[in-house]
Order: C-alpha cells, then sequence, then structure tokens
C-alpha cells in the first residue's frame, strides 16, 4: 500500500430520496459515526463551508426546496483523520424514471488510518447504515489500486485488437447486465438476495444481513489485498468462489460474455419492488389471492416494528422505509412458499396466493403467530384459525379452476416434502460435505400429474440421507460431465437392499431417517452396483406447484 492508496466507496440508489423523510434518514446514517462524520460542504471542490449541524441538518434545511426536475449535487468532506470526500448526486425524477441512479461516491485518503480489525469493522458498519438508509440497491468498497488495476485490465484486454491498442476498452458497467467486479466489501440489495437463492450464503470471509433485506459480504478480511502482479481481473483467487456461486459472467471481467438484461443480476424494476418502491407482487397459481387483515396493536406506528421483526428470517425482504403501500416480502427458497405482509395505514395485509398445497398456510401462519405473541398486532390469530380459513378459500379457487388437470399430491406426501425440505439446508451444514443431501423432487409418472411422486437421485454409491420418497433414480460416474443415468428404483427396494449398512439420523419436524456414513459407503458400494433399476419413465413438476386437497 502506498502513501497515495486511498480507500474508495460508492452507493448507488433508486429510492424516491426527495419523498419526506428518506433524506433525513440519509444525513442520519450520515453523521452516525463520530470518526467519520463529515465537517464541510459546498458546490465547488474543495468544500469550505462549515456544517453546522451535520450532513442531517443541511438536508433538513434543503428538505423543501428540492426541485424534482433538477438533480442536485452536494460535496462534502472531512478534514480530520481519516480524511474523506464525498460527492452526492441526487438524480432528478425524470433521469430516476429513466435508469439513472442517485449515487454516493467518497474516497478516504488516510488509507492507512484503518490500521486495525476494529476500525474496518466501524467502517463496514457504517456503510452498511448509509446504505440501507439510501434505500440502496448496490455498493462497493475497494482499494483505489485495485479499481485502478481493473481499468487497466479492461482496457488491455479488449475485444477487438484496436480496441486494445487504443485502450478503448469497455470498462463501465451496465448494472442491469452485470455487477462490476468483486471488493472488500459488497452491498447486495434485495433483489439481488432474492435472485440469486441462498447462493451468496457461503461466500467471502464474513457476512451480515441488514434490516433493509440486503446482504453484506466482505470478500476478504481487509481491503489492502492489491497484488501488482496480477495479470487478469479474474485472477484473485478470492473471487473465484463468487465465480463460481454467482455465474462468472456476473462480474465483468476478461473473456465475459455480457448477458440479457435482468438475467444474471435484477433489473431496476425489480430493485424498486424489492425496495418498496413499488408494490412487491406476490406469484399467485390462478392470480386469486387469500387475504388477511390485522390491525396494529400500537397504531401505524407498529409497522416498522413489525418490519424489523420480521426481517430477522433470513426468507424476508423488507424495505427500506415502512410506509403505506410497501411490501414485507416472505420468499422461502427452499419450500417456495410466498406471501407479501403489506403495509396500511390501518393495518396489515396478508396476502397468500391460491391454488397451492397446504404447507403455504402452516408456514405462513407461524409468522402470524409471531407477530400476535410479541403484541404487534391487535387480538390473538392462531395457525390453526388461520390454516383453516386459507384451506377454505383455496378449496373453492380448486372448485372454480378452468385448469383442466391441475398437479396433485397426496397430503401426506405434500406435507413429508415440505417438512423435509424446510430443514434441508439446515441438515447439509449439519452432516458437512461427506454426506450428500439429495433434493426431493416431485415427479409425475408416466405424465400423469394427478398422482405425483417425490424422488431422490443418486450417485455412484456415495454416502447419503434416505429421505422418505417413492423412486430413486441412480447415476453412474463420478464427475458431473462423466453421469449416466442407469436407471430408477422403488425406494423400500433401496433401502431394503441398503439395511445391513444403514444408520439412522433424526430430524427435527422430520423424525428418524436412514443414513447411509461415509465409513460404510464403501462396503455399501456393491450393493449400489447390484441394484436392479428399471428406464426413467416420470417427470419433474416445479416445487409447490401442485395441490393436496384430499
Amino acid at each position: 500500500m502506498s502513501k497515495e492508496s486511498e480507500l474508495v466507496w460508492q452507493i448507488l440508489s433508486l429510492a424516491p430520496l426527495r419523498e419526506p423523510g428518506r433524506l433525513s434518514a440519509l444525513g442520519q446514517a450520515l453523521d452516525s459515526e463520530a470518526e467519520f462524520k463529515l465537517t464541510h460542504f459546498g458546490r465547488s471542490d474543495p468544500p469550505t463551508r462549515r456544517l453546522k449541524d451535520g450532513v442531517a441538518g443541511l438536508f433538513a434545511e434543503r428538505a423543501g426546496n428540492l426541485e424534482p426536475n433538477q438533480p442536485e449535487i452536494w460535496l462534502l468532506a472531512r478534514g480530520d483523520p481519516p480524511s474523506i470526500r464525498l460527492d452526492i448526486y441526487l438524480a432528478d425524477d425524470g433521469r430516476l424514471l429513466k435508469n439513472v441512479p442517485h449515487s454516493l461516491n467518497a474516497g478516504i485518503t488516510d488509507a492507512r488510518w484503518f490500521d486495525s480489525p476494529e476500525r474496518l469493522r466501524r467502517l463496514s458498519d457504517y456503510l452498511t447504515r448509509v446504505a440501507d438508509a439510501a434505500g440502496a440497491f448496490y455498493g462497493y468498497c475497494a482499494l483505489s489500486e485495485i479499481l485502478d488495476q481493473r481499468q487497466r485490465l479492461l482496457e488491455r484486454h479488449a475485444g477487438p485488437i484496436f480496441g486494445g491498442i487504443f485502450k478503448a476498452g469497455r470498462v463501465a458497467e451496465d448494472l442491469q447486465r452485470e455487477l462490476p467486479d468483486v471488493y472488500w466489501w459488497n452491498y447486495f440489495g434485495a433483489a439481488m438476495v432474492e435472485k440469486w437463492d441462498g447462493r451468496l450464503t457461503e461466500l467471502g470471509a464474513r457476512q451480515k444481513r441488514t434490516l433493509a433485506g440486503a446482504s453484506v459480504v466482505m470478500a476478504t478480511d481487509t481491503p489492502f489485498v492489491f497484488d501488482p502482479k496480477i495479470k487478469r481481473i479474474d485472477g484473485y483467487a478470492w473471487k473465484s468462489p463468487f465465480y463460481v456461486a454467482l455465474g462468472a459472467d456476473t462480474f465483468m471481467h476478461e473473456g465475459q460474455k455480457q448477458r440479457e438484461m435482468g438475467e444474471l443480476v435484477p433489473d431496476f424494476d425489480a430493485h424498486r419492488r424489492a425496495g418498496g418502491f413499488k408494490r412487491a407482487a406476490v406469484p399467485t397459481g390462478g392470480g386469486e389471492t387469500f387475504e388477511l387483515r390485522l390491525a396494529y396493536a400500537g397504531g401505524p406506528s407498529s409497522a416498522a416494528e413489525i418490519s424489523r421483526l420480521l426481517a430477522q428470517h433470513e426468507e424476508i425482504t423488507a424495505p427500506a422505509r415502512v410506509e403505506s403501500g410497501a411490501a414485507i416480502v416472505y420468499r422461502n427458497p427452499e419450500t417456495a412458499v410466498e406471501a407479501s405482509f403489506e403495509v396500511e395505514d390501518s393495518g396489515l395485509v396478508i396476502r397468500l396466493p391460491l391454488l397451492k398445497p397446504g404447507f403455504f398456510a402452516l408456514e405462513t401462519a407461524a409468522l402470524v403467530v409471531e407477530l400476535a405473541e410479541a403484541r404487534m398486532t391487535a387480538g390473538s390469530p392462531d395457525a390453526s384459525s388461520l390454516t383453516r380459513q386459507w384451506e377454505a378459500a383455496n378449496a373453492d379457487a380448486i372448485r372454480r379452476s378452468k385448469t383442466p388437470s391441475l398437479p396433485r399430491m397426496s397430503r401426506d406426501r405434500s406435507d413429508r416434502w415440505w417438512r423435509y425440505m424446510r430443514r434441508k439446508k439446515d441438515l447439509h451444514r449439519r452432516l458437512g460435505e461427506k454426506v450428500f443431501v439429495p433434493k426431493l423432487v416431485a415427479v409425475a409418472p408416466a405424465r400423469q400429474v394427478t398422482d405425483l411422486r417425490l424422488h431422490i437421485t443418486w450417485t455412484d454409491g456415495i454416502p447419503l440421507v434416505l429421505p422418505e420418497c417413492d423412486l430413486v433414480t441412480l447415476l453412474d460416474g463420478k464427475a458431473p460431465s462423466e453421469f449416466k443415468i442407469r436407471g430408477t428404483a422403488a425406494y423400500a427396494d433401496i433401502v431394503s437392499a441398503l439395511r445391513p449398512y444403514l444408520g439412522t439420523i433424526e430430524v427435527e419436524g422430520v423424525g428418524s431417517m436412514p443414513l447411509l456414513k461415509p465409513e460404510r459407503a464403501i462396503a455399501a458400494r456393491s450393493v449400489f452396483v447390484d441394484l436392479p433399476t428399471r428406464p426413467l419413465d416420470h417427470v419433474e413438476v416445479a416445487p409447490a406447484t401442485w395441490i393436496d386437497v384430499q
């Protein structure tokens, strides 16, 4: 790290920051850390006017004088160590609607000041508060040398030969198609968390889920990881897990193939919906939803407390600003259960899709009961009451449905699928990488969707847990490129043949399941090899797209 090294950060937002209270919240966040508090402002660089009441005071003075058709630019600075320069660009409403985001761009010139993990932690927490308050959809912080290196390498490795010669390579990212790179501090907004569906959970040195539903991922323990010998942007080993988990083309680098808008990263409309700036839509089976209205226990102010409570669940996406019309969205990628808690002045409106399996109501009911037990909603709704109401509405929607053959599964199978998939992620953490925890998949034998069955895959006799199901497809081969489908066997036959080698594992909410441990898998190898199979005759059915009304 040289004396000229800076820590550079950028935060981008599509939030309607001119709305009452939004700039005030942003100002308070910018003033929230004494050691990073800005001291001067102005319209020219360097800013020379002293801030008397902090950034919050400056924004309070300007709040009533913001012209929606004119952009606003503030230049701010901090003179004391660590020295900071911050430019805030508030896009006018016209540009905002044309997808030109608001931006906060800063440079901390005293990079050497961050000489301890504690100071870096305070910076990360500070940036997270600022990003949440701004309703940000993306942000990063990195060492200036790494940013300069990225630009040089993109220019050098430009596709056409003349692009490289004249340093005309594409260096500016299109944030509806890609992200610029992986950095020390990465702020991935709620729409990215939702789109990437759990793929962020194992990445980086540290992570934090924010109250706005975003995920902050520290790719490395420290930002001071610049290597001048790196010849390619993707040459840093610590970036590789991000490329693998999220797709190499999600990030700009040499050889990247730019994808369609919204394909790898959310488009701007998705960011607005996830942030609550557009009403979040919950997919509904036949366009119908079940509604449950709950009054606030403590008046409209309860909405923010409800949002904070629900945001403790990783499946919740909470808007940056909780106000009438905003939606707190629940999405569980493991079970495909979705619901919305829409904020109104008088209370919450809970919306659940219909033409769905019964566990949609069971899973959502737990959240409703949690709110009641925390005394945030009036009355005492219980899980069984909500479930009965939803099931009655669901049965009526099924009777009225014009879909000729809705996929159907028995209630027992459907509940087993749900209980296992709810615990699958925890079970994987518990057993580690040496034991395969299969995904339980709904299938239609002979394409008959009126009696769906449950199915797992077993590859090359590896150690695995065996959730109760109907069918097991056997794959031969050591690597994905070598896999060959041998055929399908009945689950009961598999368990019977493996019985001498199986142990069991107890799983909360599921019960006891057969387990082939690593130390027994070698001895059981001959069983896998000799198992008789029959040709596949089933097709997969998407999760939770069936009904289970008896």
